[in-house]
């Protein structure tokens, strides 16, 4: 087994990490036909990550949506809406983010919610809003 130390290992591990935190669109999320609502995309990024979609989590039933992905909104800025998702009947784990563009909505990109870090909500970079 080989042993890493010093700063290139450091950096490495620190790269994979930041990697692992945000996730911009899919190339499936950026070749889809833009969604009529935001809920709609948000429906896109959890289904594109291979979980099932239970809607918002105030709306969700036991036991009929036990083991599936539920959303709350957070707050909207400049077009792109904040979500925060997570198993039902559970506690969040992630951001889902929507954006507006021609046509309607496409996800724009998700982030590991962090439980340590400020308050503040991870926002993606802008989406040229003229591209679907």
């Amino acid at each position: 087994m080989v042993r890493r130390t010093g700063w290139m290992g450091l950096a490495g591990a620190v790269m994979l990490l930041a990697l692992g935190l945000f996730s911009g669109p899919s190339a499936r999320a950026e070749s889809t036909v833009p969604a009529a609502t935001p809920e709609d995309a948000v429906r896109q990024s959890v289904e594109a990550a291979g979980e099932q979609y239970a809607g918002t989590c105030d709306q969700t039933v036991a036991p009929r949506d036990l083991g599936k992905t539920c959303v709350c909104f957070i707050a909207e800025q400049d077009g792109i809406r904040a979500y925060l998702a997570g198993r039902t009947f559970s506690e969040y784990g992630r951001w889902v983010f929507v954006a507006r563009v021609a046509g309607g909505w496409q996800p724009a990109g998700t982030a590991l919610l962090d439980f340590f870090a400020q308050p503040d909500i991870p926002w993606p970079p802008a989406i040229d809003a003229s591209h679907a």
